[in-house]
């Protein structure tokens, strides 16, 4: 499950992990006045802080208004420079590291912020593919808690060696106010990368995914979500009926990612102290490991080549962590894509929740195949010499 009940806590566990994942941890939490900042990194632990109420809340806000909206981080490239420097700055990320891996922690409205998306320099520039971007910086991956990123190791076991299968949901909605166009080339993309099972239209309903949700080690979900509001709690449709996140709790699923390919599946009502109460949420307390989703409503058809490409990182052995950030890179750095599509409001949507192992690469045993023909070779050309 996603919560664990223990309660001891080894400080050398959490160093000798982070060692190991080559990675930074840095955590927030929300006090009445001050946000802490807790950085963990060569087995030491450095604590800041910085006001709330008059500094920090607003520098959020003005920054996390550019993405209500497609258009206006467009509009506003300078804008968005500034202020996306400025809250970086302040949430005193680490700089200058050995380590390209980085863990985050968020607490409150932290929660909603695509930390990948900060400018970590300030430029004039109005192509987005050249400016600086914390994914310039750092493989992010968010947690809940440091007691769930120590708990990795166990979870990943089982399914480490393990062949990756996908169940996927594609719902579609065709000629409805709700259908998503790019939806079939999403499906099919994965397809041709991943064997499964994939439901689409009709027979994406919630009972299929029940009755097979179990058998299957990735779950891919490209349907519309909300994320609620202070009547309505935070739900994800399928084909026949619309799931609030709490129903997902009781699902007995053990899968090693879910993927919710809809708008708003990563922002909830804002609990304290136990984050948003979202879709993704629900995911994680019916059992799911590693998660990627949105935290706004995304553009159908940059999500369809941003799952493409994070699909056949996976196939091509990459971990989910490298996977996501490079789907990024690649999405960023793609000439088929407008600049103004490449503005982080369509690309860093995406946040990826979950372990930072590197993936089993597969072996490649042409090359030493290739290496000790050539030392045969070496050496039958020797041996004749010498006679």
């Amino acid at each position: 499950k996603a919560e664990t009940s223990q309660t001891d806590f080894n400080i050398q566990d959490l160093y000798l992990k982070l060692e190991k994942d080559k990675a930074i941890m840095v955590e927030y939490f929300s006090g009445f006045e001050n946000m802490y900042v807790f950085t963990l990194a060569n087995q030491r632990i450095k604590l800041e802080n910085f006001n709330v109420t008059d500094t920090a809340i607003p520098k959020i806000i003005s920054f996390l208004d550019y993405f209500s909206d497609a258009n206006k981080i467009t509009d506003d490239i300078s804008g968005y420079n500034h202020y996306g420097n400025s809250l970086y700055k302040m949430l005193k990320l680490p700089t200058n590291s050995t380590y390209q891996n980085l863990i985050l922690i968020p607490d409150g409205i932290l929660n909603f912020l695509p930390f990948e998306a900060l400018i970590t320099r300030g430029s004039s520039t109005t192509n987005f593919a050249q400016m600086h971007y914390l994914l310039n910086d750092f493989r992010i991956a968010y947690n809940n808690s440091a007691t769930f990123y120590l708990s990795f190791d166990k979870l990943r076991m089982t399914n480490r060696n393990e062949k990756k299968t996908v169940l996927g949901i594609f719902p579609v909605f065709e000629k409805t106010n709700y259908e998503l166009t790019f939806s079939k080339k999403e499906m099919q993309s994965i397809k041709n990368d991943f064997d499964g099972k994939y439901f689409e239209n009709s027979n994406a309903t919630f009972d299929n995914f029940k009755r097979n949700a179990a058998n299957y080690s990735i779950l891919h979900l490209s349907t519309h979500a909300t994320s609620g509001d202070t009547e309505t709690p935070a739900n994800i449709k399928f084909y026949d009926r619309e799931i609030l996140y709490s129903e997902l709790y009781n699902l007995n699923i053990n899968p090693d990612l879910v993927v919710l390919s809809a708008c708003e599946t990563g922002i909830g009502k804002l609990y304290k102290s136990e984050g948003a109460m979202s879709v993704a949420r629900g995911f994680q307390f019916a059992g799911a490991q590693n998660l990627l989703f949105s935290l706004w409503k995304v553009n159908d058809y940059t999500t369809s080549v941003f799952m493409a490409d994070f699909y056949a990182n996976i196939k091509n052995g990459s971990s989910y962590l490298e996977a996501n950030h490079q789907a990024k890179l690649d999405f960023l750095n793609d000439k088929s894509v407008s600049n103004a599509k490449k503005s982080p409001y369509y690309w860093s949507a995406f946040v990826y929740y979950g372990g930072i192992e590197a993936a089993e690469k597969p072996t490649n045993y042409s090359f030493y195949i290739l290496g000790l023909l050539i030392l045969i070779g070496l050496f039958l050309v020797f041996k004749h010499f010498r006679k």
